[in-house]
């Protein structure tokens, strides 16, 4: 009997300590910090063009354009840049007796800006159409160029604001605005991409008025201008 006493007082004592001492929070003996950097400065080389039907794409389709396949953008350098803008290809089509509208055969023109300046002063991308010529100096009278319903994209995880879009219609030789970034928006790689169908992309339009047209090929030329600040 005395020594299962003694057996089980000293089981008591033995967990009483290791409770104790479990229970106690260590002791601090050195504290210290420490700093971690990273600088950044402008991206002064060309962008390539991503693909217009997914930014995130690690490998665009060559040629982008099935529909314009020698460009392969506009190689600009700089820390803002306006990387690619698609050739419209209307194809040959039928003298018509009335107005008639003839729809793109690109199935997903785009243009697209990047801005790798680090700055957030905003951007404006504007452009101007000639007329429609022959190369014997004849005018399409009256045709009128119009773009509608782009989508603004780029890669999912660009966290800036995007800029905005808009539709545009050539009724004149005036600037139009397609893409506007005001300041601390469109950092990055931004499209404005008019896709539709292919073959007959409703989006991309040239209206012809009747009896204006030749049977020949006319051309209208576009003047880009990418700004660095919102207009």
């Amino acid at each position: 009997m005395k020594a299962f006493s003694l057996s089980a007082v000293g089981s008591i004592i033995l967990a009483g300590t290791l409770l104790s001492t479990s229970s106690a929070e260590a002791a601090v003996i050195n504290e210290a910090t420490s700093n971690n950097y990273i600088g950044f400065i402008a991206d002064e080389g060309p962008t390539k063009p991503v693909d217009p039907t997914n930014p995130d794409n690690p490998n665009p389709p060559s040629p982008i354009d099935p529909e314009d396949p020698g460009n392969g953008g506009t190689g600009n350098t700089g820390a803002l840049t306006l990387d690619h803008a698609s050739n419209i290809q209307f194809g040959t089509q039928k003298i018509m007796s009335g107005n008639t509208t003839y729809n793109a055969k690109n199935k997903d023109p785009f243009v697209q800006v990047s801005d790798k300046r680090g700055t957030g002063e905003g951007w404006s991308l504007t452009a101007k159409a000639s007329e429609f010529k022959s190369d014997t100096g004849e005018v399409l009278t009256g045709a009128i160029l119009s773009f509608k319903n782009g989508q603004v994209k780029s890669q999912t995880s660009n966290v800036s604001t995007p800029p905005t879009a808009n539709d545009v219609v050539f009724d004149n030789t005036d600037s139009k605005v397609f893409m506007l970034a005001e300041v601390d928006a469109g950092r990055g790689t931004w499209l404005d991409v008019f896709s539709g169908t292919e073959g007959d992309n409703s989006n991309v339009q040239l209206n012809v008025l009747a009896g204006s047209a030749d049977a020949q090929i006319y051309t209208a030329t576009m003047t880009w201008e990418l700004s660095d600040a919102p207009k």
